[in-house]
């Protein structure tokens, strides 16, 4: 019976994502999109991707060079304008500034793109420093700091900035019924080995994200969600919790192209979709999970080299 359960939701999930690639994508032009995270990585591709659309811009990072260059890049690509605001979007002058601008020079926003993100790569016993040759040891002070750091940094940028932008600019956006877009993570869905921390930040943001949807419907905003599985970024680099190289991440060969990642958002919050889990494969993993968790889960740790 489980086998054949499993042919279904594949079945199930190959019809409908061709269902949803013979959709005509709305066009972008001329509308307007603030991305947040926009310096490097899917940000940056997303920009570029409204730009080529021919869409209205306003780009925010805390990287004031590359931010410039992207902008730069997106008016080559044939973005109607382009406008930057530098800062850490954690901090409540920047996402004041950020929503400002957009009311002084728009006075709505057709897409609000929640992208800055960060990550952590460390299992538990590393994290809090308990791991030892002959088993476990006590914490100490030290290693209970970088963990509880951590753990702030990231609900700081993975949560509560997506929530606080999200509740400011919600009549920019109502005032053109336009589309939440958030950037998650197929960890929001499905929790990975040596990624907890990432994973609950995650989860929360399918969570807040998910009744904001029901709560906004009647004001004519849709919310759309998107969970990659592994993108060629940069961003296990500058993990939350990395004391050192090393941390175990998933293969390169394995890793969705940003740009590719970045299309099929842009596809996707135009058609107003609630979701998007890419690539195709990971949708049947999200679906298979609530059949046969301890399948997935076996799946994911040999994927991390845990099994």
């Amino acid at each position: 019976m489980l086998g054949l359960g499993l042919v279904a939701l594949a079945a199930g999930g190959a019809g409908y994502l061709a269902l949803q690639h013979l959709r005509p994508t709305p066009s972008v032009r001329g509308r307007t999109a603030v991305i947040v995270g926009a310096s490097a990585g899917i940000g940056r591709c997303l920009a570029l991707e409204y730009a080529r659309g021919g869409a209205e811009l306003l780009i925010c990072a805390r990287r004031a060079a590359e931010l410039e260059r992207v902008g730069a890049e997106c008016e080559a690509a044939g973005a109607q304008a382009v406008h930057c605001v530098v800062g850490d979007i954690t901090q409540r002058a920047t996402q004041l500034a950020l929503r400002d601008r957009a009311a002084d020079v728009w006075g709505r926003v057709d897409y609000l793109v929640l992208n800055a993100g960060a990550i952590s790569v460390q299992e538990v016993v590393d994290l809090w420093g308990i791991r030892a040759a002959d088993g476990l040891r006590a914490a100490d002070g030290s290693a209970a700091e970088h963990a509880d750091r951590a753990l702030r940094q990231i609900m700081d940028v993975n949560v509560h900035a997506p929530a606080a932008l999200a509740g400011l600019f919600l009549p920019l956006v109502a005032a053109c019924r336009g589309v939440v877009v958030v950037v998650s993570s197929m960890a929001g869905l499905v929790a990975a080995p040596t990624r907890s921390l990432y994973s609950a930040s995650k989860h929360a943001v399918t969570g807040y994200f998910s009744a904001l949807r029901m709560e906004v419907g009647g004001l004519g905003v849709a919310v759309t969600i998107a969970y990659p599985g592994s993108v060629a970024t940069d961003l296990r680099e500058a993990a939350v919790d990395a004391r050192s190289p090393g941390a175990a991440v998933a293969g390169s060969a394995s890793r969705m192209s940003p740009a590719v990642c970045a299309c099929q958002i842009v596809r996707a919050a135009a058609l107003r979709q609630p979701s998007l889990i890419t690539p195709w494969p990971y949708a049947v993993a999200a679906a298979l999970h609530a059949v046969a968790p301890g399948l997935v889960e076996r799946m994911a740790k040999r994927k991390y080299g845990l099994a």
